[in-house]
């Protein structure tokens, strides 16, 4: 029998706690005072924006290993219009381990200068996803390349990263720096939080607080000195809560290299004009193409799974191997087809 009693407990708790009815209890356990958010002023801007975003798709696993579908690239705005998309990466990647320097040191070393990283306590999900972050910040350093002093990247992420690709952040941030342009990382899920009873969500509690204290206007948020749970915080930069545009009620968690810092202002009130449309109101239109753009499909990704599972038995592979390594026995229990 379902527990009424534990699902009426959880359900209060999201009422009395997530729910914002006013801000004296927001406002006193962050230290967010009216005077902390900064109202953008849009202005004009005839540079171009590249909005960076990656893909990752599991294709094949057999416990040891995973073989993933991974893409890479970036959009190019002009003011409102499209230019083109350039895809940077995308290619399987075999997630193992013991294969780690062979995948990643030859692109630290040939884009970044580095002799590699230490990933050998790693497993298999966070494998893949610093290969697909690194290929991401090979389209960052391909778009620095393409870019004009002036000109602005934005990033699909965060840079609060762990600490194995934190070296190349670095060299990114240097170089963007010496050429005049401004990188930006826009989150679309943050975990940050506060709240002493119990766990709030920081992004959409100061939302609704800047709804309220300053209605119809795109706004920034300084997280420096904030009571909140603000994550590992070691890279060189300055966390942000952005509202794009005055008309949206979303915003967003914002990372930006210290070099930028003092021109905050300036580089929002640029891409304004650019993140009130119809199709994503409040969100980077660049972003939002990046994304359409990259994203790897249900369907591209269980073709190109149809085409390695192929592949294997021209091999020589048998189908009974095949399914032997890759069937997880949860799925013969619930009488599920894999394969």
């Amino acid at each position: 029998m379902e527990d009424r009693g534990r699902l009426s407990i959880i359900a209060e708790i999201i009422r009395d706690h997530i729910s914002l009815d006013g801000l004296d209890q927001f406002q006193s356990q962050t230290g967010v005072e009216k005077d902390d958010f900064s109202v953008v002023k849009p202005s004009d801007f005839s540079g171009e924006i590249f909005a960076i975003d990656g893909s990752n798709a599991t294709l094949f696993s057999y416990f040891a290993a995973n073989v993933n579908l991974i893409r890479a690239g970036y959009a190019v705005y002009r003011k409102r219009e499209w230019q083109r998309t350039v895809v940077t990466f995308s290619d399987l990647f075999l997630a193992d381990p013991k294969l780690s320097r062979t995948n990643f040191d030859p692109y630290l070393k040939n884009f970044f200068g580095l002799d590699g990283i230490d990933l050998k306590e790693s497993d298999l999900d966070r494998l893949s996803s610093y290969y697909r972050e690194m290929q991401e910040y090979v389209a960052i350093n391909d778009a620095l390349g393409e870019s004009q002093p002036g000109d602005i990247i934005l990033y699909d992420g965060s840079f609060e990263v762990f600490e194995p690709l934190r070296d190349v952040l670095a060299i990114i941030f240097s170089r963007a720096s010496e050429k005049g342009v401004a990188i930006l990382a826009v989150a679309k899920s943050s975990s940050l939080s506060w709240g002493e009873e119990v766990t709030l969500p920081f992004v959409q509690h100061t939302s609704m607080a800047g709804s309220r204290l300053l209605p119809g206007d795109a706004w920034y948020l300084s997280l420096k000195d904030k009571q909140i749970d603000a994550g590992q915080g070691k890279w060189d930069g300055q966390t942000y809560i952005v509202r794009f545009c005055g008309e949206s009620e979303h915003a967003f968690r914002v990372d930006v290299p210290a070099y930028v810092g003092d021109e905050m202002g300036l580089i929002l009130g640029k891409l304004t004009g650019h993140s009130c449309s119809a199709e994503c109101p409040g969100y980077p239109h660049a972003l939002f193409r990046a994304h359409r753009d990259i994203r790897i499909t249900e369907e591209e990704g269980a073709a190109e799974r149809e085409r390695l599972i192929a592949q294997l038995l021209e091999l020589g592979m048998s189908h009974q191997e095949i399914r032997m390594i890759i069937q997880d026995y949860h799925d013969i229990l619930e009488m599920r087809t894999r394969f």
